[in-house]
This record gives structure tokens, C-alpha cells and sequence, in this order.
């Protein structure tokens, strides 16, 4: 299994990117820096940050000149004050071993009480003291404070103080002049260290809320930045944007792009991190499954034997033949070919078989999967640690099954993730099969259309997707023949079909949505429906599940529906099946409008449903004005009576 943490090997090729940053941040001459460390979420960050973090320690292992200092944005969530927290935590890490401070130790517990005052200006203005308050002698404005305010608020306050203001001492300096000391002394205090770079990386800032992003990037750049200091923030620029103008709210157009240049200010070099290519991350998930085999370096003095790490072997001949700049595909052979001498020696518990049989597995589903993982190497372990639970589990569930495939097991995993709707179509055709058949018909279907590169029928065309055809194609092709419902009895978290979709959707689709559905005026809602698919903050097929989810219960949504037919043909077929359900009682002058307007997109695609309609009673005078379009005589309806 894989930890959702920084990993601890470069399996990303995330080397040279690390040789880089750790080349800018040890020039002396480039700080103070503040460095930007951009990527989405999931990318890689943190491990780059370790790569780092190591080649600094490589550069000098004595810390005496180039100390690095980690930071974790996440830990200072829960206090009042951020500012004051991270520059508490970096003074109290330049405490804890660091040989150049060793004998300034005084000097930086002075500075820990300069933030103890400066936080207690923050605290003051917390319990509505007035500014001007925090501005005065600390010593007044405690009894100052005590005279304002009455009662249980006085108390709290006293309490707050005791917490920051440790020292009962006066102290001539206003909050505004403790942070211009805090900085000066900062700056004196990196100074007589005599290192030549302070370099502190902050990580997990785009878990942090909004004002706590915005708290840290300024504590980073009014505080700390000073010369002969690093900072290396790792954050997705639109946490940043998202948080900017959460704090900040735009006025006019013309402050439109006030994130961009806060961004500015406070980051002077962004390094952006790209997300992997469909290659990069079928290589990385075969490197995954390595990792999980080879042997690590091992060391026993008493029997004076020692086992060089396997995983470093293969990843320098990665490395050597540029794997991941060329974009070759690692395969077998490849493996095989980095070791002077391939067998069970190299793999944990002598392992050789089942490593063969399950890079195999994901070395194909790999090709199916690569495309929807988004180049995101967290999403690609998540992937695989889902499969290697279930496959734990086919093991203790089916372990007297000899015929229980787990190659089935990752290519139904691989449809999950491509496409939950689909997928949940396909578990129900399983179900519903008729025990006289032997094979899954629709999925047979569908698989012969797909390998014979045939053109989808109308009542299929939601699996004529791309990534979908690639899925029907790939090995083992025959899994119509098999009986799939053990496999989907392993993914049944997954299959909760009776939860309502529209519980399902994100705060945004769920918006779209409502306004959809309680809208009144047909041109707002009908161009709210149209151009869902042009909306990239959501998933729009789930909004028009959704929509059809209430349509099966509220027949009331017609006027919608019709929309979602026009524009969106993929979900005619499913459309026309909720409308073969509705009771002629329920047939009214409203929806026989919305009716007419979807049989006028295709009169032919939808004469099924006029015949069903037919058979239900529906009068002719009612079918014939659904028939109507122009240019046909309204006295004759288009369809043949039964």
C-alpha cells in the first residue's frame, strides 16, 4: 500500500526540477526569495519539497551554512493568529539543532516574546477593544482594557493575555513598532548566525482556509523576508486566487486581476509543476508496483550482509535512458533488462511470480486508466491502493475459486473511474440477466461494435466515448462471457444506486440544478440546460442525471426535459424510456407542448414512443397535435395507428 504522503524516492523524475530550486535556493546572491512552488492538488509538491529538503542536506550536512527549515501550514490552522504562529514555529525550529544558532539561543527567545506582544495587539482587537488600544504601553492597555469592558468579556480578555503576554513587564514600543523591531531583529539575528541561507519550505497551504493562506503568504513577505533568507511555498495558484479574492472581493472589472498581482507581490519566482502526461503516468503506476516488490537496502552487522535497494538500481537506468523525457513505455523487459541478473533474489519474500502477474494486470490497465487519472500521481495511488484491497479481499472471499480473475477485477475498477454511470449500467444488465443466457447481451454488443469500429446505435451512444471504446477493447475483451457479479460484490460501496443523485452533487451542481428545476421563465432555464456542457467548475452529467432522476418521480419537469433532449442526444434513449412510463392521466395541455417540441428535433426517432402512447389510449386528437410540425396537415398524424 501507499501512504497519502511525500514519497520518499523519486519515482516522478522529479529530480531535475529539485536540482533546480535547491541551485537557486543555496545562491547567496539571489536572496531574499520567495520562491512559488505551483501545483494542483495532488501533483507531486511535498515530494519535490523532500527532494529538496535532501539535496540541501547533501550540500552541506553540517547545517552550518545552509540550514532548511520544514513548515507545515496545515499545523497552524487552529490558532487565532497565523502570522504569529509560523514565525513562533520557525524561531522554535531554529531552537532545536540547529548548530548556527546554538549560541544565540537568548537572542532568539527574545524575538519569541516580541510575537507574544505583537499577538497580544491581535488579541485586543479580537474582543473589540478599540485599535488605538493595542497601539498603547501592553502594561496600560491590560488595566485599560480591564476598565473598558465588563463582566465575562473582561475576564476572557485578562485570560486571553496571560496566555500570550508571559512577562509582566512594561514595554515603552506600540504594536506597529514591535513588528518593525521584529523584523530588524530577525534580520540581526540571521546575521550574527553567519549562515549564508535560511531556506524554509511551507507545505500544505492549499489545505489551509482562506485567511489562513492569506495570513501566512503575509507574514512570509512583511516579517520574515529578509537578506539572506529562502522560502519556498508550495500551493495551487487557485487556492491562492480563490483565497485573494475571498478576502479581498472584486468592486469593479477593473480589479479583475488584483489576485494575479497579489501573487505577484508576494511570490518573485513561480516554478510551475506540470501535471504527468498519459505516459508519465502509466510509468509511474508500473514504478508504484516496483516499489511495492523490490527490496529496499538493508544492512546486518552481525552477519556482515547488506542488500543494495533494488528500486534505486532500476530508477538510475530510468534515469540513465530518460524514460520520462523521451516517453518511453517501461514494460517487462525493460525491468528485466536494468538488472545484470533477473530473478526471485530481487524481490521481497521472493515474490517474482506474483509481481509478473500483477504489473501485467496494470501495465494493461494502464492504457485504459491513464487518461482519466488527470496526470495526478496522488489520484494514480489511490487507484492502485483501491485495487490492492480488493484484490485482498477476492483473496479471503474467493480463495477456493481457481477461476476468479483479477485482471477483470481492474478493468471493471477502470470503467469506475471513467465513468460511475456507466459503470452502474453495466452491474445492472449483470443483475438482470436472465439465467438462460450465457452472456451479458448489451456489454456484447457493444464489445463487437467497439472492436469492429462500428457506429453506435442511438440507444447506446453514452458508451461511444473515446476512453469508453478503449475500455470495450481492452483485455480481456470477453468479459460479457463472464458471470461479473462477484466482482462487482467486491466494488458494492460503489453501487449505493439507491442514493438519489441529486444527494450526490457538489455545492455548485447542486445550485445549477435547483435553479434549473424551480425556474419559471423557459428562456432562463433552457439556457441554463444549454450551456452546461460549457461549464468546466462542474460535471454537467451529473446535473442531467439528476434532472432525470426527479423527471422519473415528477412528470411536472417536462418543460426541462425537452431542453436536456434537444441539446443533449446522448440522453435521448433514456428520456424516451421515462416517457413510455407516463400515465395517460397524467397527459396535460403543458406537456403536450413539451411533448411535440422534442418530437419535432427527430419524428422518426421518436415514433416508439407515439406507438406506446397509442397502445396506453391516448387519444389521436392528443397525438396528433404532439405529431404536428410545420409543414404536415394537422388533420393527419405521421405515425402508423396499431
Amino acid at each position: 500500500m501507499w501512504l497519502d504522503r511525500e514519497s520518499e524516492v523519486d519515482l516522478l523524475a522529479y529530480s531535475p526540477f529539485a536540482e533546480l530550486i535547491t541551485n537557486i535556493a543555496s545562491n547567496e546572491r539571489l536572496n531574499p526569495l520567495t520562491i512559488g512552488l505551483l501545483g494542483s492538488w495532488g501533483v507531486g509538491k511535498s515530494t519535490l519539497l523532500k527532494l529538496v529538503d535532501e539535496n540541501i542536506k547533501q550540500i552541506d550536512p553540517t547545517h552550518e551554512k545552509i540550514v532548511c527549515i520544514s513548515l507545515n501550514s496545515w499545523m497552524f490552522e487552529g490558532y487565532d493568529d497565523a502570522k504569529s504562529a509560523i514565525m513562533e514555529s520557525l524561531l522554535r525550529a531554529l531552537l532545536d539543532n540547529q548548530p548556527s544558532f546554538e549560541k544565540l539561543k537568548e537572542e532568539v527567545k527574545n524575538l519569541i516574546k516580541r510575537i507574544d506582544l505583537i499577538r497580544l495587539g491581535s488579541t485586543a482587537i479580537k474582543h473589540g477593544v478599540p485599535l488605538v488600544m493595542s497601539y498603547i504601553n501592553p502594561a496600560v492597555a491590560t488595566i485599560t482594557a480591564a476598565q473598558y469592558l465588563t463582566g465575562d468579556k473582561r475576564k476572557e480578555l485578562i485570560e486571553d493575555l496571560k496566555k500570550v503576554w508571559k512577562e509582566k513587564k512594561s514595554d515603552d514600543n506600540t504594536t506597529v513598532e514591535n513588528i518593525r523591531l521584529f523584523r530588524k531583529e530577525f534580520e540581526g539575528l540571521i546575521k550574527k548566525s553567519e549562515i549564508n541561507n535560511l531556506v524554509v519550505m511551507i507545505d500544505d497551504l492549499d489545505r489551509c482556509t482562506p485567511d489562513r493562506v492569506i495570513e501566512t503568504l503575509e507574514a512570509v513577505k512583511l516579517f520574515l523576508s529578509v537578506p539572506r533568507t529562502t522560502f519556498i511555498i508550495a500551493i495551487d495558484t487557485q487556492v491562492i486566487k480563490y483565497s485573494v479574492e475571498k478576502k479581498y472581493p472584486k468592486i469593479s472589472e477593473d480589479t479583475i486581476r488584483f489576485s494575479d498581482n497579489y501573487i505577484e507581490k508576494i511570490i518573485q519566482l513561480p516554478i510551475n509543476i506540470p501535471e504527468l502526461s498519459e505516459t508519465d503516468i502509466k510509468n509511474y503506476l508500473l514504478l508504484l508496483i516496483c516499489e511495492l516488490f523490490f527490496k529496499a537496502s538493508t544492512k546486518d552487522d552481525d552477519k556482515k550482509i547488506k542488500v543494495e535497494n533494488q528500486l534505486s538500481v532500476l530508477l538510475n537506468k530510468v534515469k540513465e535512458k530518460s524514460v520520462f523525457i523521451n516517453g518511453i513505455k517501461i514494460d517487462l523487459d525493460f525491468i528485466k533488462n536494468c538488472f545484470d541478473k533477473y530473478d526471485k533474489e530481487l524481490f521481497r519474500d521472493d515474490s517474482v511470480e506474483e509481481f509478473e502477474n500483477i504489473f501485467k494486470i496494470i501495465s494493461g490497465t494502464s492504457e485504459v486508466i491513464s487518461s482519466t487519472l488527470k496526470g495526478n500521481p496522488r489520484q494514480a495511488k489511490r487507484f492502485l491502493n483501491t485495487f490492492l484491497i480488493r484484490k485482498n479481499l477476492a483473496e479471503i472471499y474467493y480463495k477456493a475459486d481457481k477461476s476468479f480473475d483479477y485482471s477483470i477485477l481492474a478493468k471493471l475498477m477502470a470503467l469506475e473511474y471513467i465513468d460511475d454511470r456507466l459503470f452502474k449500467e453495466l452491474y445492472k444488465w449483470t443483475i438482470t440477466k436472465n439465467k438462460a443466457q450465457v452472456d451479458i447481451s448489451e456489454l456484447k454488443i457493444l464489445t463487437d461494435i467497439a472492436c469492429n469500429n462500428k457506429d453506435f446505435p442511438e440507444e447506446y451512444r453514452k458508451w461511444s466515448d473515446k476512453k469508453i471504446i478503449k475500455w470495450l477493447k481492452s483485455d480481456p475483451v470477453d468479459v460479457y462471457k463472464k458471470d461479473l457479479s462477484k466482482y462487482f460484490y467486491l466494488t458494492r460501496e460503489s453501487l449505493d444506486i439507491n442514493v438519489s443523485i441529486s444527494d450526490s452533487l457538489s455545492k455548485s451542481e447542486l445550485e445549477i440544478f435547483n435553479k434549473i428545476v424551480q425556474g419559471k421563465r423557459a428562456t432562463a432555464f433552457s439556457k441554463l440546460i444549454k450551456e452546461l456542457k460549457d461549464n468546466s467548475a462542474i460535471k454537467y452529467t451529473k446535473v442531467l442525471d439528476a434532472m432525470i432522476e426527479k423527471f422519473q418521480d415528477e412528470i411536472t419537469v417536462l418543460d426541462k426535459i425537452q431542453y436536456v433532449y434537444i441539446n443533449y442526444p446522448d440522453y435521448r434513449v433514456e428520456i424516451k424510456d421515462c416517457i413510455k412510463r407516463i400515465k395517460p392521466i397524467d397527459i396535460t395541455p403543458v406537456s403536450v407542448i413539451s411533448l411535440n417540441a422534442m418530437y419535432r428535433v427527430n419524428p422518426s426517432e421518436f415514433e416508439d414512443v407515439i406507438q406506446i402512447f397509442r397502445e396506453k389510449g391516448i387519444s389521436e386528437d392528443v397525438l396528433m397535435i404532439i405529431c404536428k410540425h410545420e409543414g404536415n396537415d394537422s388533420s393527419t398524424v405521421t405515425t402508423t395507428k396499431g
